[in-house]
């Protein structure tokens, strides 16, 4: 993971960021297989209203006991039966940069929880899958090395990195997904001390000294065995080279399913300028030396270029694996998938979007052809209101004691993605949109309509608070957000601190007893007053089984008065939980209902718990 304080200069235009870092789906055209436990219900809508729908009338819902004033603070309404829509697996993902032992991915007990691995980060846009050599971008001083692979049995294997990390993957029954390349060029010879301000960088073939061309259709046969001294990576021949290495798979290792490969589209293409300048070369400005000599070291890869380069490699995707799901284009942050960073101004914060073109091209072309070639628009989010210079993402108890508003940025943070009255105070809410984010629903309400039926994805997202409570909560409560919103797939971006208590609140929802109890598959209606101090989550998969995610975000106990409205009387309660003292789940009670589906849960201060309501 890298820190990226944004800044570079095009020719006339200086493009300032002021955020921070990052590292960094089925496909509709597949027919369902009954034996997937991914294919087995609808993939959710990204129209978050939408239900299930059922040919059978629902059975009759008991009425639950109430609660009187003083027993209880906040009463929470469930209803099994309203508002079901099928929560998605793959929001359960998380993100590595070169991890290929499970060992090197996440603490075991919260890894068998995650559904697939994202390989992410800044260097994938620089990655040479025939040699898997890299760069390190802007933040590590532009060096060509083996970073990525370093860690590999056969680190110059060609595709070694991907092979590895996808046989891993197929190995614990998880997905993964590859950042396919989109850049100009990618690593060619390891080292340093790059002469990419010398006039021939761009004047001359300086450039090929050290980095190889990116084509993303190769027009000769693919070769079983890549060329090493053609000069030319081919991002086609990649994908067909993957598929090789697993010649016993029955159908393809794109197909979807639990241990689907998804395509990726390069990582953060809207920052190609920021963190490889020297590389680009496309047809807008002069982008110039990071150093400040003032030399030209390429030119801007507009957004209209992008678009069309995206098109064309997804198009040779589906011809080459027609059921592959393909993931993009993996934005880094609301400056990238409005206006391309500030270079395209014929879009507006309260106009239209780059992402509207771009969804609207790429369905023009699907239904040319007849063929949706972007399954999942994917974007990355991180809270971005900053404390004494520190964005709330970047929050770390270990190093510096945080403050109670620092706590409460972190805890209200997952907010922004769908509360209209709850206002981050960001660059992005004060300088961009003049409010409350409630990016989500801004995102969703977008793609309905400019390319209906595309999935959203979250593919990193991090909220801050590490070594502290603070962040298990808003992991969970993201978690939460995610399977009420119908997200299609999520991966937590795995910051470099103490996870503990993040991990504690992945696990809390994927593996609360150790032995596999998540949160039910299907989201149901839950009424809960209150935002700020709490939330409440609800899955139910079957009658008399429900699943309650309950986080309480003050710092005093708080009483629940659940009231389940279900179709058999609910008899037992088993509650697991963590809290300050506690970042892993501990199964705190066994009880009994005493009211007729209704139960009243003492939440402790700053905790979240799963609180599971079954009958015998």
């Amino acid at each position: 993971m890298t820190s990226k304080n944004r800044f570079f200069v095009f020719a006339g235009t200086s493009v300032i960021g002021i955020l921070a870092f990052s590292c960094g789906s089925s496909s509709s055209s597949s027919p369902a297989n009954p034996e997937d436990p991914l294919q087995q219900a609808p993939v959710p809508n990204p129209d978050a209203s939408a239900s299930d729908s059922s040919t059978a009338p629902p059975a009759p819902q008991i009425e639950p006991d109430g609660f009187d004033g003083s027993s209880v603070d906040v009463v929470t309404v469930i209803k099994t039966q309203e508002d079901r829509k099928t929560i998605s697996p793959l929001i359960y993902g998380m993100n590595t940069t070169r991890g290929t032992h499970d060992a090197d991915l996440a603490p075991a007990d919260v890894l068998a929880g995650v559904t697939f691995i994202r390989r992410g980060g800044d260097r994938g846009n620089s990655y040479n899958w025939e040699t898997n050599m890299s760069n390190s971008s802007v933040e590590g001083g532009f060096v060509n090395d083996m970073y990525l692979s370093e860690k590999l049995d056969n680190p110059s294997a060609p595709g070694e990195l991907d092979r590895a990390l996808i046989a891993n993957g197929r190995a614990a029954g998880r997905g993964t997904m590859i950042p396919f390349v989109m850049n100009d060029y990618v690593a060619a010879t390891l080292g340093g001390n790059i002469p990419y301000t010398n006039p021939n960088w761009i004047n001359g073939n300086t450039i090929d000294q050290y980095f190889h061309q990116v084509q993303l259709v190769k027009p000769t046969a693919f070769s079983a065995t890549p060329d090493l001294n053609d000069g030319v990576v081919y991002t086609d021949e990649h994908i067909d080279f993957l598929r090789r290495q697993f010649p016993t798979v029955p159908t393809d290792i794109f197909t979807p399913g639990p241990s689907q490969v998804m395509v990726g589209t390069d990582n953060e293409p809207d920052l190609f300028a920021y963190n490889y300048p020297m590389l680009q070369r496309g047809g807008g400005a002069n982008i110039y030396d990071p150093g400040g000599s003032g030399a030209v070291v390429g030119h801007l890869v507009t957004g209209t270029e992008f678009t069309d380069k995206f098109v064309t490699f997804a198009k040779h995707v589906k011809q080459m694996a027609p059921s592959a799901p393909i993931v993009g284009p993996d934005h880094y942050a609301y400056d990238g998938w409005t206006t391309w960073w500030e270079t395209m101004p014929q879009y507006t914060d309260d106009g239209r979007w780059y992402m509207d073109d771009f969804l609207a091209t790429v369905r023009t072309e699907s239904e040319s052809i007849g063929t949706r070639l972007l399954d999942t628009w994917d974007f990355h989010w991180y809270p971005q209101r900053k404390f004494s210079g520190t964005f709330t993402w970047s929050l770390d108890n270990a190093t510096r004691t945080m403050t109670a508003d620092e706590i409460d940025a972190v805890v209200q943070g997952p907010r922004s993605y769908w509360d209209t009255e709850y206002d981050e105070h960001s660059w992005i809410t004060d300088d961009h949109l003049g409010g409350p984010a409630y990016i989500l629903t801004r995102l969703m309400d977008r793609i309905a309509t400019d390319y209906p039926g595309t999935n959203i994805g979250v593919t990193e997202y991090f909220p801050g608070g590490c070594a502290h409570i603070s962040s298990g909560l808003a992991t969970a409560d993201t978690l939460g957000v995610f399977s009420r919103m119908g997200v299609h797939m999520a991966a937590m971006w795995r910051h470099e601190c103490d996870l503990t208590y993040a991990d504690g609140g992945f696990r809390l929802l994927r593996n609360a007893d150790g032995q596999g109890l998540a949160f039910a598959g299907t989201s149901v209606s839950v009424e809960h007053p209150e935002k700020a101090e709490s939330s409440v989550y609800a899955a139910s998969d079957v009658p008399g089984f429900t699943t309650v995610l309950v986080i309480n975000k003050t710092n005093a106990t708080r009483r629940f008065g659940l009231r389940v409205y279900d179709s058999v009387p609910l008899t037992d309660v088993d509650i697991y939980r963590i809290a300050s003292g506690s970042p892993s789940p501990v199964h705190v009670a066994h009880d009994a209902f005493t009211k007729l589906n209704a139960y009243a849960y003492e939440a402790p201060a700053m905790s979240a718990a799963l609180v599971v309501l079954k009958t015998h």
